[in-house]
């Protein structure tokens, strides 16, 4: 078995293997340097993403290898599995059928649905979509994963267990609704699920690499997936996705998904429809989610507010994210699965390509012993550790934390910004330098209500 550190190094001593389209940004080179120490510092085999403004793609690469054993390079064609961003794939299809006034997201299902269990059949699509409908994640059981299924009928019947609470009186993830999201497509468009995706959504929004995942059919344009075990990459045993096709079982590249959010800009679907597909869900008790019909709101650590989903399955982390204010996007994938903070990754990564002042005097140098007071969930701890700057670059070193342990630093160009980049993906930090450095370092996900950097960092740091 190939050692995933050789594999690294093999890829980063030699021209790392890349493939670039469109417009590049004039500060595509801080990307690729993020990029590569990322997927050093994290292992994995390779990474595709894509930014884009406005209606053009402004940056796309490929980097890494789409499969290690033959060194194939990873392209911004390569397709890779996409985990639960499948869910806003079959929500865009959705979101069509609401602009053209063909679905009604508080009418039951079973207007839709004529074949579903009675048990089911009063759930509304907003209830399903918005995670509230207590429908379970999965079927029970796993001898269902086996089968390669030709029709949505057949997905949807394998649920046959009670709801898991009254529906909008909690949240609850539920791959397997949408499943029955999609049997409303299907009633409403009166064609199959996938003839409408392949006729009505992908062609129209140019997302000609995206496809129904089939693991008996798959090609040298489709990424090999990888896990990681005792440091080493293996090759992931594909699973049959099928049983879960609107939720989790597409193949695509980050260029299509960001075509894909073209929809929610040029009028495929109407203004009414985005602001009703983005709108929170509301709980009896007057909770908000930040759930919309499968879209998450949240906010980056810069104070912009996003629109996103992650994905994570079996050789695959994905992320798509929406930045209503600027019309801007960023998608990610990777050919592995792993822990990766992918949403915070992809704010920080977007956010070298907005225009920033010019005049930004360059950060000072500097080489300190610190004090690390570190909280995760409820769990505290005191590190010594050592931050070193050279102007834009530099490296913060704490002993005894995994996860801070020796991290590459990069000034994000203006302001206090900075990204460091751990072996889960990269992190936000604050740091200041007058009048005596002190700095802030975030985690925070998705979901947010505000923006993170008004809660409790993960770590603060203060010269010694």
């Amino acid at each position: 078995m190939i050692s995933n550190k050789l594999i690294v190094l093999t890829c980063l001593c030699s021209v790392l293997w890349v493939t670039t389209i469109h417009a590049q940004h004039a500060e595509q080179p801080l990307v690729d340097t993020i990029v590569e120490v990322f997927i050093e510092k994290a292992n994995l085999p390779g990474l595709s993403l894509a930014v884009s403004k406005d209606e053009n793609v402004i940056f796309a690469k490929g980097y890494g290898y789409a499969d290690i054993k033959s060194q194939l390079p990873m392209s911004t064609d390569t397709r890779l599995r996409t985990a639960s961003v499948a869910k806003v794939i079959t929500t865009t299809a959705l979101a069509r059928l609401v602009s053209e006034e063909k679905v009604d997201l508080d009418a039951p299902i079973k207007t839709y649905i004529p074949y579903i269990d009675d048990m089911y059949a009063h759930l509304t699509t907003r209830q399903l979509a918005g995670h509230t409908s207590g429908m379970p994640h999965r079927p029970e059981g796993s001898n269902y994963k086996k089968k390669q299924y030709t029709s949505i009928k057949e997905t949807v019947l394998l649920m046959d267990t009670p709801l898991l609470f009254t529906p909008d009186t909690d949240y609850k993830y539920s791959t397997h609704a949408f499943n029955l999201i999609a049997a409303v497509i299907e009633g409403a468009s009166q064609k199959s699920f996938e003839n409408y995706l392949n006729g009505s959504i992908f062609s129209s929004l140019d997302m000609n690499h995206t496809y129904a995942e089939n693991i008996n059919t798959l090609s040298k344009e489709d990424a090999t997936l990888y896990y990681i075990k005792n440091d080493k990459l293996r090759p992931e045993k594909l699973t049959n996705a099928s049983y879960k096709l609107p939720g989790a079982g597409f193949r695509s590249t980050p260029i299509d998904l960001v075509h894909m959010m073209q929809a929610y800009t040029n009028g495929f679907i109407s203004k009414e429809s985005v602001n009703s597909i983005f709108k929170s869900h509301q709980l009896i008790n007057g909770k908000k989610t930040n759930v919309g019909i499968t879209w998450r709101s949240s906010y980056d650590p810069f104070g912009n507010r996003t629109i996103e989903h992650a994905g994570s399955w079996r050789g695959t982390r994905t992320v798509v994210v929406h930045y209503p204010d600027e019309n801007m996007n960023i998608a990610i994938m990777i050919n592995a699965d792993c822990p990766i903070f992918i949403e915070e990754t992809a704010h920080i990564l977007i956010n070298i390509f907005r225009e920033h002042p010019t005049s930004e005097p360059k950060p000072k140098d500097l080489h300190h012993t610190i004090n690390v007071a570190y909280t995760f969930n409820d769990t505290k701890g005191d590190y010594k550790g050592t931050l070193s700057l050279d102007g834009i670059k530099g490296k913060l070193t704490v002993s005894n934390n995994p996860l801070l342990n020796t991290s590459p630093i990069y000034y994000l160009g203006y302001k206090n910004h900075y990204a460091v980049v751990t072996q889960y993906g990269l992190m936000y930090a604050n740091i200041d330098q007058t009048p005596v450095i002190n700095g802030n370092l975030y985690l925070y996900h998705t979901r947010n209500s505000t923006n993170p950097t008004e809660g409790t960092p993960l770590a603060v740091l203060t010269v010694d």
